[in-house]
């Protein structure tokens, strides 16, 4: 079985990653648009691809840092112009590259139910953010969209399935406050499967 990196250095060879950014942005960017950015912070892009997130969250903040655990893909997000204060490294979930409290926002889209320890993963970020800073999943792979269920089988690859009652759990399991989940229709297909959007913070220190 291919591992997540792998897979998805064959896909920053192959263009794929420009494909992904085009068919994810109509439904992601209504989430991103819902995360309350604040020019000055900083925002974290977990599983950046080619870093088109990434750069959106800098264009609100100023400062935004994509991480990919395939190399290729963060070459591939580093191959453009950056301006000062967006950076892309490599790095995985489970060996977070970032002081504790150091972020201000996180977001995930189709990056998260890769991890091998998902939980872990997550624990990982919130340690990671500052308090009430918050984490964003956005996600096609889950319970209650039933065509992308084959997508393991397909991929040959692990991913966690979960549904919008499961996020909420696992993100309130690893220590989060879960403060809204939604679904994020592609305007330009009504009729295909939404993404599921689910927003948590840190909860504020007392």
């Amino acid at each position: 079985m291919p591992t997540a990196e792998q897979i998805f250095d064959v896909w920053a060879q192959n263009g794929k990653a420009e494909g992904m950014e085009r068919g994810h942005y109509p439904r992601a960017i209504q989430a991103l648009e819902r995360i309350p950015l604040v020019a000055g912070e900083h925002a974290l892009d977990l599983g950046c691809g080619n870093g088109w997130a990434t750069r959106w969250l800098h264009s609100r903040t100023g400062r935004a840092t994509g991480i990919d655990v395939a190399v290729n893909m963060v070459e591939r997000a580093q191959a453009e112009a950056r301006p000062e204060g967006l950076t892309f490294q490599r790095a995985a979930f489970t060996a977070l590259p970032f002081p504790p409290g150091s972020i201000d926002h996180a977001w995930s889209m189709e990056s998260l139910y890769y991890a091998d320890d998902l939980p872990a993963a997550l624990r990982n970020v919130l340690a990671a953010l500052r308090p009430d800073g918050t984490l964003t999943v956005c996600t096609d792979f889950y319970l209650e969209n039933p065509d992308s269920h084959s997508w393991p089988t397909d991929l040959d690859v692990h991913m966690v399935l979960l549904g919008r009652e499961g996020w909420v759990e696992v993100l309130t399991e690893a220590g989060f406050e879960v403060e809204e989940s939604f679904f994020c229709p592609d305007p330009d297909d009504p009729s295909s499967a939404p993404s599921l959007a689910v927003r948590a913070r840190r909860p504020a220190e007392r």
